[in-house]
């Protein structure tokens, strides 16, 4: 990338629930490639790579563009698996915490918004950061349970963020006349892989997406509810692999 080249694709509402470009700066592609700290640019992309390989198996979700072509060592796991999750994404930037713009009103109606956009049955990932820190939140309508995977394997989420998604599943099971419910279990899911050092949480909260997405019976509930005998850390190789997948992806924009 040439010196202030900045890369970019159209998102359309059907993704995230809402229409958006991505931009990714020469800045986001220097980080990325020496294994510094990432952003949201990073994470959103990922989520639209992701969502763009399962597109081109099984027509889960609707697009009015062409941008990525798909040739990746996950696109030939998902042809030759033939299944369809119903796997969604909420758009990191609408849910990111800001201390000094505390919109929590514009980011219940945005996860409002996004539920409404998919089935009951649905799970939704969530790449969450409270504040220089990445972790996974993971909303199961369809149990009433929300689940937290955190590289840093806190015991409990962000006060203001669990406020806003409970505050926005409740406001979408009135709207859809579920009666009233309990607030959803949160679930801290232990047994997840934890960063290394200070500045991988990203690749992380990447590579959990990846793991969630290639598995088709999504056994996330049980494959990291623990600490117990899991794996303590992953490897450079399994974080180098879901790396390469984005730079493969990116590498088309340019």
């Amino acid at each position: 990338m040439s010196q202030g080249q900045i890369l970019s694709s159209y998102i359309d509402e059907d993704i995230f629930g809402v229409e958006k470009m991505i931009y990714v700066q020469k800045e986001d592609v220097i980080s990325f490639i020496h294994m510094n700290e990432i952003g949201q640019a990073v994470i959103v992309t990922l989520c639209f790579i992701i969502l763009r390989l399962y597109l081109d198996i099984n027509h889960v979700f609707q697009f009015t563009d062409s941008m990525i072509m798909v040739n990746s060592y996950l696109y030939k796991l998902v042809k030759d698996q033939e299944w369809e999750p119903n796997i969604a994404f909420m758009d990191p930037s609408r849910t990111f915490h800001d201390p000094n713009s505390p919109d929590e009103a514009g980011r219940v109606q945005y996860i409002v918004k996004a539920l409404n956009q998919a089935s009951i049955d649905s799970i939704f990932l969530i790449p969450y950061n409270p504040g220089a820190h990445w972790n996974l939140t993971i909303i199961d309508e369809e149990r009433d349970n929300v689940y937290i995977m955190d590289p840093l394997r806190a015991h409990h989420p962000h006060d203001v963020w669990k406020r806003i998604v409970n505050a926005g599943i409740k406001q979408f099971n009135a709207e859809k006349g579920r009666g009233l419910r309990k607030p959803p279990t949160w679930i801290m899911l232990s047994g997840a892989p934890k960063q290394a050092d200070g500045k991988t949480c990203g690749y992380c909260v990447m590579r959990y997406m990846k793991e969630i997405c290639e598995d088709s019976s999504l056994a996330f509930r049980t494959k990291y509810a623990s600490c117990g005998k899991k794996k303590a850390f992953y490897t450079q190789m399994e974080l180098d692999e879901v790396r390469d997948e984005w730079a493969c992806h990116v590498l088309e924009w340019i």
